[in-house]
């Protein structure tokens, strides 16, 4: 048998060209790997830029939103939904970030990608409408955007407390001696004094004064007061008016003696029977058909509740008689007479119409400290050189809609009406030193909007 030898060289050629192809091989794969793991390591970069980009514009706005949320006060943000004073945007930060505001109501089905069970809405204290606040909690969400789409929400919660405005009560005493629901004229050397010498009027104050001391105390209006007006006291307008009673004969009937009726006849008030011999030379009241009258000489002592107009022009007495007129008409008092209140209430007199004091009358107690009143439902006017000693007050009621000829009601005027505005002049002197008490004035402010108090807390990144 014949061998053959194996030639080594030919057994061998090609494996080298195959070993190198199957480097090249591997080593393309290789650097394909490592081409693709760098693209995707370069788009992570990017990506985690975007991201950081996004993250940093929501938390920018979220900073800016809560800054405007808490310093605000006025507005209730439950119920517009907005960031006060900016708006919910969107708003660029650069040509690539930007982010926008979104409040949501904490039950809103857009925020739960699975519906809330009645149980957990139970606990939230809502009833799954987004429409619809029940428990003052809401969603602040800012949502930051950068390129490719890139999107990164930041959400807090914002609580809100509304803080109703309540309507503020003020009492204030005051204790005038001049009180006017109305404008007032004071004019010439007419003088207010006594511990209470004050002047106030629910209007505007025209006139003069000849001496800023012929008011010993203060001078105010809820108008204007005129600047020829002095006073040793204050003097200024707009001020808190003053309450001033409704002002009714009726409701001082019971401090009558006697009444002097619409009939003519003159009854004794605790029994209603007519005075006879109890009222002797008829008490100095004449009836002329449609008033009383008293002139020559004052009244006998005693309270009289007229049913009429009154006139009273005499020398009265010297003392003062004890005498005070309760009038459903007009008091009209001029002469020489000296009064001075009978009853313990210090009534001096009372009209459901105008009141009118003039001449040298002189109404006060020259012996005691003792303050009467004057109260007219209408106008006031004394003037000339009379003298009261007491508070006087004007309802200043319009004379037609206060007549009992137009409407018969509670407090109406009989008989007529013979002034139109109230005035204080002459030289006349009132004195008060504030023994009738004090009056009491409730001011209510209403109440003002709401005001809000709010909160954000938490957080929560998407």
């Amino acid at each position: 048998m014949m061998t053959h030898p194996m030639n080594p060289v030919r057994s061998e050629k090609g494996v080298a060209l195959i070993i190198v192809l199957m480097l090249l091989a591997v080593m393309a794969g290789l650097t394909a790997g490592l081409s693709l793991n760098s693209q995707t390591e370069i788009a992570m970069a990017h990506n985690e830029t975007y991201y950081a980009g996004a993250r940093a514009a929501a938390e920018a706005g979220m900073n800016r939103a809560v800054e405007q949320i808490v310093a605000n006060t006025t507005d209730d943000l439950l119920d517009t939904t907005t960031i006060p004073n900016i708006g919910n945007g969107p708003f660029d930060l650069t040509s690539e970030y930007s982010y926008r505001f979104e409040i949501l109501d904490d039950d809103d089905p857009s925020l739960y990608p699975i519906a809330l069970t009645p149980e957990q809405l139970a606990k939230m204290g809502e009833n799954g409408d987004g429409a619809v606040n029940n428990n003052t909690r809401m969603l602040l969400r800012c949502i930051g955007s950068g390129p490719r789409a890139t999107t990164v929400i930041v959400t807090r919660v914002l609580s809100s407390l509304e803080i109703p405005d309540v309507p503020e009560t003020e009492t204030l005493l005051s204790n005038p001696a001049i009180l006017v629901n109305g404008d007032l004229n004071f004019t010439g050397d007419a003088k207010v004094q006594g511990l209470r010498g004050n002047v106030h009027a629910n209007g505007d104050i025209t006139g003069n004064t000849s001496k800023d001391d012929n008011i010993s105390g203060s001078v105010t209006a809820t108008g204007e007061i005129d600047p020829s007006i002095d006073a040793a006291g204050l003097v200024a307008g707009g001020m808190p008016a003053i309450s001033i009673p409704a002002i009714n004969a009726a409701d001082f009937k019971n401090l009558a003696d006697y009444i002097l009726g619409s009939d003519g006849i003159i009854r004794v008030a605790s029994t209603l029977a007519p005075c006879g011999a109890a009222c002797p030379g008829n008490n100095n009241w004449t009836w002329t058909g449609t008033i009383w009258r008293a002139s020559g000489s004052s009244p006998k002592t005693g309270t009289y509740y007229a049913e009429t107009d009154i006139e009273i022009h005499g020398t009265g007495g010297n003392p003062p008689v004890k005498m005070s007129v309760i009038a459903e008409g007009s008091i009209k008092i001029t002469g020489n007479g000296k009064f001075s209140p009978e009853n313990g209430a210090g009534i001096q007199f009372v009209t459901n119409g105008d009141f009118v004091l003039g001449g040298t009358v002189l109404a006060e107690d020259t012996t005691v400290d003792f303050d009467g009143q004057i109260m007219a439902r209408e106008q006031i006017e004394i003037y000339g050189t009379s003298k009261f000693q007491g508070r006087v007050m004007a309802e200043d009621r319009d004379s037609t809609s206060n007549s009992c000829a137009v409407a018969a009601v509670s407090g109406c005027r009989k008989g007529t009406s013979s002034i139109a505005t109230n005035s204080i002049h002459g030289n006349l002197t009132v004195t008060y030193n504030g023994h009738l008490g004090d009056i009491e004035t409730v001011i209510v402010t209403p109440p003002g909007p709401s005001t809000y108090s709010n909160n954000v807390s938490g957080w929560i990144e998407q």
